[in-house]
This record gives C-alpha cells, sequence and structure tokens, in this order.
C-alpha cells in the first residue's frame, strides 16, 4: 500500500509523558522542533521528501510539527509501528502522533467532518456490562470475560452472548440505577462541544447496551447512538419481574467490530463525507477496524493490544487532549 504524497500534510504531535508540569519541556520542545527528528523521519518516508515548516507549543508539554511531502511513501500506519520511532518515544518519554492529510492547506485545524466513539471506558469510565454484573453479584465472572474480549484473545461476539447469558434475571429497570452511577469521562464534554461547534457529526458506537448509549446521546448532544438491543422477559415463576433474558433483540444488528466500521462508512457516504475527514477513538479490540478505516483513527488509553496494533494511540488522562490534536486550544474539562 502507498500513499500520494503530493502536496500532502504530515501533522506530527508530540505530548510529553510528564505533562503538565514538565521540568523538561524545553528539552521536549527541541526534540520536537529540531533537527533530530525530521532526521528520523526522512528515511521513514524515502523516497518521498520530507520539509519542516513550522513547529509550535501547543500547551504544557504539547508540541506540533507540520510537514509536507511531496512523492509517494510506504503505508502511513507502519510508521508509528517502525522500532526507530518506538525508541524516540521510549528515551524520551514522548507519545508521538502521525496524521496525515491528503492535499490539505498548511492551516493547524485538522479537517474533520465526522467523529465516530466507542462508549465504554472511552467517554464513559466504566464498561456498563460489568456494572450490571455487579448488580447480580457475578462481576468477577463477567470481568474476566469482558478483558479477554478487549485484549482480543476471544472474538467480541463469543464473549458478549457468553457474558449476556450470566445476566439472566437482572431487573429491566436497571438502566436508571446506572445513569446515577456511571460518570463521563474526563474532557469529554470538552471534546463533544468542540466538534459540535466546528459543525463535525458526532456519534456513539458501542459494543454496549442501547439505554445506555442513548442516555449519553442526550447527555453529550451527539448526533447518532448504535448498540446492541436485549430482550426484556416478562415475570415468570423465576422471575417476578419484567427481567433481562439474557439474549439480544434479533430484530438489531450486533455491534460486532465488522458493524462499528460500517456505522463509520455508511455515514461518512450518507453525508458526503470523505473517509479522510473522518475521526475515530476507541479503547477495545473490537475498534480496531474502525480506527483503522477512519481518517485519523486513536487508540485512547487502550488495552494492551490495542496499543500495538492501533494507528495512533494516546495515553492522556483527559479527552481534551484530542481537541489538541485536532488543532483546537487546550481547555480544561467541563
Amino acid at each position: 500500500m502507498s500513499a500520494e504524497g503530493d502536496h500532502t500534510r504530515l501533522i506530527v504531535t508530540f505530548f510529553a509523558k510528564s505533562r503538565p508540569s514538565s521540568p523538561d519541556g524545553f528539552r521536549s520542545q527541541s526534540l520536537a522542533c529540531g533537527p533530530l527528528f525530521p532526521e528520523l523521519l526522512a528515511p521513514r518516508l524515502s523516497p518521498a521528501e520530507l520539509t519542516l515548516h513550522s513547529c509550535r507549543t501547543l500547551g504544557p508539554g504539547v508540541f506540533q510539527s507540520l510537514y509536507s511531502i511531496n512523492g509517494s511513501f510506504p503505508n502511513p500506519e507502519k510508521l508509528r509501528h517502525h522500532a526507530s520511532i518506538a525508541a524516540f518515544e521510549a528515551l524520551h518519554a514522548m507519545e508521538v502522533i502521525f496524521d496525515f492529510v491528503p492535499h490539505g492547506t498548511w492551516s493547524a485545524i485538522r479537517p474533520v467532518k465526522l467523529a465516530v466513539f466507542d462508549m465504554d471506558s472511552t467517554l464513559i469510565n466504566e464498561e456498563v456490562i460489568d456494572e450490571l454484573a455487579r448488580s447480580i453479584g457475578i462481576t468477577s465472572a463477567v470481568s474476566a470475560i469482558t478483558a479477554r474480549a478487549m485484549n482480543g484473545e476471544i472474538e467480541f461476539e463469543q464473549s458478549l452472548h457468553e457474558r449476556l447469558a450470566l445476566l439472566r434475571g437482572v431487573k429491566a429497570d436497571v438502566w436508571e440505577e446506572l445513569k446515577k452511577t456511571v460518570t463521563i469521562a474526563a474532557g469529554a464534554k470538552d471534546l463533544i462541544n468542540y466538534l459540535r461547534g466546528r459543525g463535525v457529526i458526532t456519534v456513539v458506537v458501542s459494543g454496549g447496551f442501547a439505554p445506555m448509549a442513548s442516555w449519553l446521546k442526550e447527555q453529550l448532544g451527539l448526533e447518532y447512538a448504535f448498540a446492541n438491543h436485549l430482550v426484556v422477559s416478562p415475570p415468570n415463576a423465576t422471575y417476578t419481574y419484567p427481567h433481562l433474558s439474557g439474549e439480544l433483540d434479533p430484530e438489531y444488528p450486533i455491534v460486532v467490530p465488522e458493524y462499528k466500521q460500517h456505522v463509520l462508512e455508511s455515514l461518512a457516504q450518507e453525508h458526503s463525507i470523505p473517509l479522510s475527514e473522518t475521526f475515530a477513538v476507541g479503547d477495545g479490540s473490537n475498534d480496531l477496524l474502525m480506527l483503522r478505516a477512519a481518517g485519523l483513527g486513536v487508540a485512547w488509553r487502550a488495552k494492551e493490544r490495542v496499543q500495538r496494533e492501533a494507528p495512533q494511540r494516546l495515553n492522556g488522562t483527559t479527552l481534551s487532549d484530542l481537541i489538541i490534536l485536532l488543532g483546537g486550544p487546550e481547555s480544561g474539562d467541563a
């Protein structure tokens, strides 16, 4: 695979791991904006020609360089995974994000018209299915399956069915209690407000459950919410109240990795948005296809396997970091 480099813009953003009070900020800026990094990049992008146009400080411990690339170059995703880049990050305690923008202008604002997010452990801090398990005292059994699924050790759909079977009998109104305890991730409101202010279509697509995804859609003002639908069973001899059957509603699609990718691509097509102007964020192995399909896909505080395989990854403390990545100002949490 190759990419056309005619006027391609490469945005490289450096996040020092010791933010925000790094005593070594000047050294970090020198590394990001000096000659060392372009010299490291040039052989990785050969035979394309790389030109550094500008470098700026975006906030404490955050720096950004803007390059132009002329000619064709190897698969951009491979750049982040190259051993020399990993060694640079480890040596200098930085995380480096590479964003290739075809035929871009020289504005520092990253063109984005569609943003698609995972829900659990991304826009919210919890894994909802684990919270459901907690309500009936089977947290350990369900969490173990969740961890294996998010690390890609078992297929997501298989893990979902296994966990749901354990949740048979949970009260159907459990969602109202969860809405009181689930917490929105730090910086999520800032990030969504920033995107909405730019006119970006915002979406949550979750391997979790529709009642919580719909609630989050209202809380954050998202345009779309997609998630799994559960069957609710009436009272019976075993459970004297309306309860979860432990099964998915067959009238709705199951939100597997392929479906997450489908949501991103179909919404982009529906709204005449090029994939190069889409943005995706998630933390689990079931997000990888979506992250790879997006113009800019970022694994956020992701599971180990996802950190290794995602196009880009970032391990900050607030989703506001992604505002910086898209060219906006650094922002406090709302």
